[in-house]
């Protein structure tokens, strides 16, 4: 069981201040955030957990006025930052903060690269590598609720106070396996597509079912669920609150040319058709008169007949990772595997794609995976 973690509550500019030069001379400090997304659209930023080997501080950015301080911890070059599974870590610092953690280290994704399984959750990986056991009760409690509770507290300290321990035996297994390197590139690559923001025009490549859709379906796919992301950031809602995937598909098959065939489309709120049903008819119809914007069909399913060379790039990186005693999901993800059988199939030239066709993937298993589907494509003919 976890014992109780003594932590200082950091609720005024003062307090900031001196938190964060006391960290500023730490070779690395653990980093976690506390936030909540229920009702809007950007995570709302409750609670900051600090911690370097020594001690734990909890920031309070609902009690602060600057919180300039931290920014600049955030992205001292000679501070290393441990999270753990930190996307949405990120996106919630950059969206409240302005500022991604670098440098960068994320436990979860390290522990792969020593041969832990992949993708563990915080309090397995405490458990495995320190054999705490952690009290995970506040993990959907308001964060923005003020006071916050004692218990609300001691959940937060933990989530630091045992991270600093999990990298520090991390970071000595990464050096010993000779890992550094690839670690550090991951992390690169990590906070490279933290900084990118989702294009408003490529969120229609989220929708799951959108192979299924023709050309033309595809193309008002695209521009509607454009309008939709545009729309919830503006008014700081959820995607699904503005409107539904379903409603989205629906629509993109349907193709209304009027308010009445617009109404008669799933199961539109009358409030979101008297505030933008004439829109989005013209933005249906604009969109198909304009073909030569129309984006590139998605690929299709891998078709059954594919199914044999995909399972043997799976037994090729399933090999790979056993030789080299890392987590299989770090080489190469199925995303990663079937555009490879997708080209056998379809008799196109095979193509690495990113990260496979750069970096440290590229060799160890980039190449391995293109000698299979060379050999297979050869096969073919």
């Amino acid at each position: 069981m976890s014992t109780s973690i003594s932590f200082t509550l950091v609720d005024s500019d003062a307090a900031l201040r001196d938190c964060c030069q006391t960290l500023l001379s730490s070779a690395a400090i653990a980093v976690d955030t506390e936030f909540m997304r229920t009702r809007t659209y950007f995570a709302k930023l409750g609670l900051v957990q600090l911690a370097n080997s020594e001690r734990c501080w909890l920031v309070d950015p609902l009690a602060i006025t600057s919180l300039e301080p931290l920014r600049e911890l955030l992205q001292a070059p000679s501070v290393v930052k441990v999270l753990h599974s930190c996307s949405e870590d990120l996106q919630v610092l950059q969206s409240s903060l302005g500022v991604l953690p670098m440098p960068l280290f994320d436990t979860q994704i390290a522990a792969g690269f020593v041969g832990e399984p992949f993708a563990m959750g915080y309090a397995r990986i405490v458990k495995a590598l320190l054999g705490v056991e952690l009290n995970q009760q506040e993990t959907r409690s308001d964060w923005l609720h003020r006071p916050l509770s004692d218990a609300q507290l001691h959940y937060a300290a933990e989530d630091v106070h045992y991270l600093i321990r999990v990298y520090e035996l991390l970071a000595e297994r990464i050096a010993t396996a000779g890992r550094r390197e690839w670690v550090e590139e991951d992390m690169t690559r990590l906070l490279s597509a933290a900084a990118t923001p989702d294009e408003p025009e490529q969120a229609y490549l989220r929708i799951k079912a959108a192979w299924q859709l023709d050309h033309a379906g595809l193309a008002v796919l695209q521009a509607l669920t454009a309008w939709r992301e545009n729309r919830a950031r503006t008014d700081d809602l959820p995607r699904s609150w503005v409107m539904a995937d379903r409603t989205l598909m629906e629509l993109a098959e349907a193709r209304p040319a009027t308010l009445s065939e617009l109404s008669a489309v799933g199961d539109l709120p009358p409030k979101l058709i008297r505030r933008h049903g004439e829109f989005l008819v013209d933005l249906i119809q604009a969109t198909l008169a304009q073909r030569d914007l129309w984006p590139e069909p998605v690929p299709e399913r891998l078709p059954r007949h594919g199914s044999p060379l995909l399972k043997a790039l799976r037994s090729r990186v399933d090999a790979v990772a056993e030789q080299l005693g890392v987590a299989a999901e770090l080489l190469a993800r199925k995303k990663d595997l079937e555009p490879l059988a997708r080209a056998v199939v379809q008799g196109r030239e095979p193509q690495l794609t990113e990260p496979l066709a750069s970096g440290w993937r590229r060799e160890v298993i980039g190449e391995p995976l293109l000698a299979v589907v060379q050999s297979a494509a050869g096969d073919a003919r």
